[in-house]
């Protein structure tokens, strides 16, 4: 029988699981191939119960971004086919025209049709919706105030339920579409997002909330800030430490760090330029959130950080594991592309041999794009983010010793 709420946030009932999803606009899509034989693993271990979901698993769900998207669907008890169909339909249709220059004039693409693929899963409900089958965290950044938010359903929150005379308005009554819209307002692909967030005594609105995409702050890959949650007493979750207590599955879009021609750079108009920094702060947030949850335990498959450290194995700056961690992600490499049909093939990427046959250079220059919406890039992304996570789950990934307790009396 599937654990209820209380059961999935008390830390009293045992062990804890955390489910940590990046941003990455469609590449999210990869981030359900990974999870797909995540899934089809412990449902396996769930007796093949068809009725078993991630969220009967995992006590925690948080994303950014395309990872709040999925963060919010997976905690109302999709299936990851189901979170499938979703993308397949959102990338085309999101993605699919632009509106605007993306940098000067206008946000590339529309926040409504993004509005109007995500209804069929969220509807109107709330934070505080009794359908949230375990924990939720959402993580956006209100620019007006320049504080980074991270909006949970765990009802002993400060901001969940607030005194009436507050004027603030509850955590629990924002409806899940404004939450994940706001987390995915990425500049320059989407408009910001406003959302009433202070009420008079009448209950009606006196101030905005002005929101962009949660990767405008450390928080893209929300893995840090989702330990924080369970660990700093402040949020209230108050569970344990450890690798016998705490465990996390970090799921990234897919990486590659964003190199740029010295000189071109310095060619391109001033807002361009900002937009490839910010790329590249990102991208360097990413990786430090590895690295730090790296040293904080001690990975079965540990993620290469660089040239200079590696990838950290049997490195833990904390004597003991403070959790058991995983990060789940998939370099997307390129190669160059043949100046001449007389020129000798590249040898085979890591990906291509993952997949068992070669791509051309622009068809892997395009994974990494994270408003390539096209039906093949799609496809593509899925079936790599499903080789990916084959790499990572059997029969030992997640460890067996977090298994359900009625796994185990089976």
């Amino acid at each position: 029988m599937p654990k209820t709420l209380f059961e999935h946030l008390s830390p009293d009932t045992g062990a804890k699981r955390i489910l940590s999803l990046d941003g990455g606009g469609v590449k999210g899509v990869l981030t359900l191939g990974m999870l797909k034989p995540l899934e089809d693993e412990l449902r396996r271990r769930a007796g093949d119960d068809p009725a078993f979901r991630l969220c009967d698993y995992y006590d925690l769900i948080g994303g950014t971004s395309t990872g709040a998207i999925i963060a919010s669907g997976l905690s109302l008890g999709l299936s990851i086919d189901e979170m499938i169909e979703l993308y397949m339909k959102l990338g085309p249709d999101v993605f699919g025209k632009t509106a605007g220059d993306g940098v000067f004039l206008q946000s590339k693409f529309e926040s409504k049709k993004l509005r109007r693929a995500l209804q069929s899963v969220l509807s109107t409900k709330t934070l505080g919706s009794q359908d949230i089958r375990t924990g939720l965290a959402i993580h956006a950044k209100r620019i007006d105030t320049g504080s980074a938010w991270v909006v949970t359903n765990h009802p002993l929150g400060v901001f969940y339920d607030p005194p009436a005379e507050s004027g603030i308005f509850p955590n629990k009554r924002y409806r899940l579409a404004d939450l994940v819209l706001a987390s995915a307002a990425a500049p320059t692909f989407f408009d910001e997002i406003t959302i009433d967030v202070e009420f008079d005594e009448k209950r009606r609105p006196i101030q905005k909330g002005f929101f962009v995409d949660g990767a405008v702050s450390a928080n893209n890959n929300p893995s840090l800030q989702l330990f924080m949650l369970a660990l700093e007493p402040s949020y209230k979750f108050g569970w344990k430490s450890g690798a016998d207590n705490l465990m996390m599955t970090s799921c990234g879009t897919g990486m590659r760090r964003p190199t740029v021609d010295g000189k071109a750079f310095q060619g391109l108009p001033p807002g361009l330029r900002g937009v490839h920094a910010l790329r590249a702060m990102v991208y360097d947030t990413q990786v430090q959130g590895v690295m730090l949850m790296q040293a904080f335990s001690n990975p079965r498959k540990p993620w290469r950080i660089n040239s200079e450290i590696g990838d950290m194995n049997g490195v833990c700056i904390t004597g003991e594991p403070l959790l058991d961690y995983q990060r789940m992600d998939v370099m997307l490499e390129v190669k160059p592309r043949a100046k001449k049909r007389s020129d000798p093939a590249p040898p085979m990427t890591q990906l291509e041999r993952m997949l068992g046959r070669e791509l051309d250079a622009i068809t892997l220059e395009g994974l990494d794009l994270m408003d390539n919406g096209k039906k093949a890039n799609m496809e593509l992304l899925l079936e790599v983010g499903i080789a990916a996570g084959k790499t990572y789950v059997d029969a030992t990934y997640p460890d067996p010793r977090f298994d359900l307790a009625e796994w185990r009396a089976s």
